[in-house]
C-alpha cells in the first residue's frame, strides 16, 4: 500500500515538471515572436529625467505604443540624457514627429510623449544597426520655467528701475514739481481777466484785420477804375491834337500837289503861284508852330503834375478852323 502512494506522487510530480516546462517553451516562444514586433529609438533630452524610470510607458498622440527601454546618460555630450525606446513597428513615427516628458497628473510618474506630426512626411527608418533619432521638444515644465524666469527677470529690473525712479531725490524733486505746479495754476487763475482781455483784443485785431483786406480789396478796385481814367483821359487830351496833325499834314500834302502839278503844266506865273503858295506855307507854318507849343505844355503839365489827368478837369483847346 505504501509503495502504491509514492508511485503516485512521483508521477504526480512528473506531470507537473511536464506541464511547467511546456508552458516556460510556450512563453519563452511567445517572447522571442513579440520581440521582432518591436522597434529601437534613441531620444536626447536636455532637460531633467527625474521621475522617468526604465519600463515607463511611451505614448503616441496619447496610445501606449511602447516602453522605455533604458536611462544614461549620453557619452557624447553630458548634457544629454539618452533614452533608448522600444516602440511597435506599426507605429508611423515621421521624420517631424517630436518627443516630449510628460506627467501623469500631479502624481509625478512621467511618460515620453511623441506628437505624430503631419501624415505628408516621410517615415523615420530605424533597424537593429541604425537605430534612427526621434526630435524632442521641451516639456511643460521646462517651458514654464523658462517663461517663470524670464518674467522673474523681467520683473526684477522692473522693480530695479522702479526704486531707481523713485528715490529719495526723485521723490523730493517730483513734490516740488507739484508744489511749482500748484502755485503756477493759482498764478493763472489770477491773471484770468488779462487772459480775457487779451482774447478779446485778439478777437478785435482780427476784426480789423479782415476789415483792412476789405479796405485794401476797394483801393485795388480804386485802382483799376483810375488807371481805366487815366486812359479815357490821356485819349480825351491828345485826341484833338492829334487830329488838328492830322488836317495840316493833309493841307500841306494837298498843296505839295497842287504846285507840283502847276510846276508841271506850266499854266501859271511861277512866281504868282510861288508868292500865294508861300502865303499858305506860311499859315502852315504858323498852325505848326502853334500846335507844337500846345503839345510842349500839355507835355509839360503832365510832367510836372500827373494827377492833373484823374483829378483835375480840363477841357481841350479848339484846334485852327474850330
Amino acid at each position: 500500500m505504501e509503495s502504491k502512494v509514492n508511485y503516485t506522487l512521483v508521477g504526480a510530480f512528473v506531470l507537473l515538471m511536464s506541464g511547467a516546462l511546456i508552458a516556460f517553451s510556450f512563453w519563452l516562444g511567445k517572447y522571442t515572436g513579440s520581440k521582432n514586433n518591436y522597434l529601437h529609438y534613441k531620444v536626447y533630452l536636455t532637460e531633467s529625467a527625474a521621475g522617468l524610470a526604465p519600463e515607463a510607458a511611451v505614448k503616441f498622440n496619447g496610445v501606449d505604443v511602447g516602453k522605455v527601454e533604458s536611462i544614461r546618460i549620453n557619452p557624447q555630450n553630458s548634457e544629454e540624457i539618452e533614452l533608448t525606446l522600444k516602440i511597435k513597428k506599426k507605429t508611423p513615427i515621421r521624420t517631424d514627429s517630436t518627443a516630449m516628458l510628460k506627467f501623469f497628473g500631479i502624481t509625478g510618474l512621467a511618460f515620453i510623449e511623441i506628437k505624430g506630426g503631419s501624415r505628408m512626411s516621410p517615415l523615420i527608418i530605424s533597424s537593429d544597426d541604425t537605430i534612427a533619432i526621434i526630435p524632442t521638444a521641451p516639456s511643460l515644465i521646462k517651458r514654464l520655467d523658462e517663461t517663470l524666469s524670464a518674467v522673474i527677470t523681467k520683473l526684477s529690473n522692473t522693480l530695479d528701475h522702479t526704486n531707481a525712479v523713485m528715490s529719495t531725490q526723485n521723490t523730493k524733486n517730483f513734490s516740488q514739481t507739484l508744489e511749482n505746479l500748484k502755485i503756477l495754476t493759482h498764478r493763472i487763475n489770477g491773471y484770468q481777466d488779462e487772459i480775457d482781455t487779451l482774447l478779446k483784443n485778439s478777437i478785435r485785431t482780427e476784426e480789423n484785420i479782415n476789415q483792412t483786406m476789405v479796405k485794401v480789396g476797394d483801393s485795388a478796385n480804386s485802382v483799376k477804375g483810375s488807371m481805366e481814367t487815366f486812359k479815357i483821359t490821356m485819349s480825351e487830351r491828345l485826341s484833338p491834337t492829334m487830329k488838328s496833325w492830322e488836317a495840316t499834314s493833309k493841307k500841306t500834302n494837298a498843296l505839295l500837289e497842287k504846285i507840283d502839278a502847276s510846276m508841271n503844266r506850266g499854266d501859271y506865273d511861277l512866281q504868282a503861284i510861288a508868292a500865294n503858295s508861300t502865303v499858305e506855307l506860311n499859315e502852315l507854318l504858323a498852325q505848326s508852330r502853334v500846335l507844337q507849343n500846345e503839345m510842349e505844355l500839355t507835355l509839360k503839365s503832365l510832367r510836372e503834375s500827373p494827377s492833373d489827368l484823374l483829378f483835375k478837369q480840363s477841357y481841350p483847346i479848339p484846334g485852327p478852323g474850330e
